[in-house]
């Protein structure tokens, strides 16, 4: 790559995203490292906060959550790092990592990477890539905080669901493991506030009823999504 390329932020953000990583890591012609494929079953810990791991992970499917004294942060799904942000050695987990779903992983140890990007004149745009990443997804987060009560449920169920849910031509539907509890977890509102205000959605027709997972009307939540693309959040 030429070296005034990377200066430029769309090429940075194309040329070493996790997709991009992925391929690196497994590409032997350049410091070949091992690796290993591994299934983790729902509710398993993969990082536990405040100590040290010996790790990193790729995930090949599922979703898993990132939390803070016991407070939701994050999320994570497939093709997204576990662990990068704590690569070296002596570096303890800033999270709690749990398996929300079965889930396949690359499993790479920590040494063995941050050798590699050594290896690598731009190697570490990798890590620089994905600090930026996690820092966009808590701006974002805290620009969806900061709204009345029920508009940030509305506005983080909508921001959730084009992360992590399926998008249908009315709908958006979230993943199952998303639970009034758990968002209640994530925007830091009591699961009665939450469990209340969906009642009024589904009345709204925000939300519809019946549904097992919570399934957004995307006609009448079209403030909310214009709202989540103007943040970029699809082009984090």
């Amino acid at each position: 790559m030429p070296y005034q390329e990377l200066f430029d932020k769309q090429v940075v953000s194309k040329q070493f995203n996790s997709d991009q990583l992925l391929k690196l890591l497994l590409d032997d012609s350049i410091y070949p490292i091992a690796h290993e494929i591994i299934q983790v079953k729902k509710n398993t810990i993969l990082l536990h906060e405040d100590e040290l791991h010996e790790y990193l992970y790729i995930i090949q499917s599922g979703l898993c959550s990132t939390t803070k004294d016991g407070h939701i942060k994050s999320f994570l799904k497939e093709e997204e790092v576990i662990g990068m942000n704590n690569i070296l050695g002596n570096e303890a987990s800033s999270f709690t990592i749990t398996a929300l779903t079965n889930m396949v992983l690359l499993k790479f140890t920590k040494e063995d990477v941050m050798l590699k990007l050594m290896h690598l004149q731009e190697g570490l745009f990798f890590l620089y890539n994905d600090m930026k990443t996690m820092n966009q997804h808590m701006v974002q987060r805290d620009i969806l905080h900061v709204v009345d009560t029920k508009e940030r449920l509305k506005m983080n169920i909508v921001y959730l669901g084009v992360l992590y849910g399926n998008e249908m031509q009315n709908q958006l539907i979230l993943p199952k493991n998303f639970t009034k509890k758990m968002i209640s977890n994530f925007i830091n509102l009591t699961p009665t506030t939450v469990y209340n205000i969906c009642k009024q959605l589904v009345e709204e027709g925000f939300l519809l009823e019946g549904a097992q997972n919570i399934v957004v009307n995307k006609e009448v939540a079209a403030h909310e999504l214009a709202v989540i693309t103007g943040l970029g959040v699809l082009n984090v």
